[in-house]
């Protein structure tokens, strides 16, 4: 089975932004909770294999029978590195103690399994958390995220086309522009054009000769 390409969390767009935070920020230690396939931590592991950071792929994989859980958690594995410094934790995100990590990206399945975990963030000395905003087929974990941002209980830091990077002030080379969200300053990559914009200035573009 091709698992690269199988799901992605993110957009690639969203996959730089995201690399490129976490390359940059001072974490030790990274842990994508709901590995699944793999397409996060593959991106996160890309832009950080040249550093010291450790990564953590964590997930039970509940979903398949036990006895085939670590073989497909060693395939999935052998898609982001073979480095000593890539770790696979075969356990629930509500057993694992993910909060020893500086750097967590929440890719859990469902609000079953997302809420417990955005309950002990809150609660954690976690530095940074990435959180899907764009899942908003899922009211209630859209709704729990941005009742956390509003009652100031996480800090968003960075907004890319419904992916929002929250904690501590970090940096990032990517352009960015500044704006604000329920109250927190934040910094925010503009939306690319949409395909009408875009046909309308090829329209003009073409007409004028250029």
């Amino acid at each position: 089975m091709k698992l690269d390409g199988l799901w992605d969390q993110f957009s690639k767009r969203q996959f730089d932004y995201l690399g490129n935070i976490i390359y940059r920020s001072n974490a030790k230690s990274i842990c994508d909770i709901g590995s699944f396939a793999g397409s996060v931590a593959r991106a996160v592991w890309k832009t950080i294999k040249v550093s010291d950071k450790e990564l953590y792929l964590l997930d039970n994989y509940a979903f398949l029978p036990e006895a085939l859980r670590e073989p497909f958690f060693k395939a999935v594995k052998k898609t982001v590195g073979d480095s000593d410094r890539i770790h696979t934790v075969l356990e629930s995100s509500h057993v694992y103690d993910w909060t020893q990590h500086d750097f967590v990206i929440f890719s859990q399945a469902d609000i079953e399994h997302f809420k417990p975990d955005f309950e002990k963030l809150i609660q954690s000395n976690v530095k940074w958390v990435a959180l899907d905003l764009s899942s908003t087929n899922c009211l209630q974990r859209f709704s729990t995220i941005l009742n956390g941002i509003n009652d100031k209980k996480i800090t968003p830091q960075y907004y890319v086309d419904g992916m929002i990077i929250c904690g501590e002030p970090t940096p990032c080379t990517l352009p960015t522009e500044s704006s604000e969200f329920l109250g927190h300053k934040i910094q925010f990559a503009k939306k690319k054009k949409g395909a009408y914009i875009q046909a309308i200035e090829d329209i003009v573009n073409k007409f004028n000769g250029n």
